[in-house]
């Protein structure tokens, strides 16, 4: 059985899944630029997959998403980049800004109602490619 690990690499900032057995090594060869990746935090699927060593690497962004610039703040990777931002200020405890971003939010919020979508996603917080 294999299982779908998340890996980020500190060299290139790239993110990417391999399939690997169990017990999932903790490094992986990054697809983008060959450096060594570390595993990053996130659900694993568990299920039968293509053989270890079969991996995608997305294109990289224009910067760093929010979960790989703070990969000790949990649940960034599920968060839009607004709902992001005002997460890492409050784990920060950084008050003025998680008060400047709950302003923008607030005004945002009396043009249009928020929907689910303006605070959940699965993008890694990095903003749709322009076209």
């Amino acid at each position: 059985m294999a299982i779908l690990v998340d890996y980020v690499c500190p060299t290139c900032t790239g993110r990417f899944e391999a399939w690997a057995a169990t017990p999932p090594p903790t490094t992986h060869r990054c697809p983008a630029c060959g450096g060594p990746a570390r595993r990053a935090w996130s659900p694993i699927g568990l299920g039968r997959g293509p053989a270890a060593g079969s991996e995608r690497h997305p294109l990289p962004a224009a910067e760093p998403s929010l979960c790989t610039r703070n990969p000790d703040v949990l649940g960034l990777c599920h968060m839009t980049p607004e709902a992001g931002r005002a997460w890492v200020a409050r784990v920060r405890g950084d008050n003025r800004t998680l008060d400047r971003e709950l302003a923008k939010q607030e005004a945002a919020a009396a043009v249009r109602t928020p929907r689910l979508e303006d605070v959940l996603s699965h993008s890694h917080s990095r903003p749709a490619p322009a076209g």
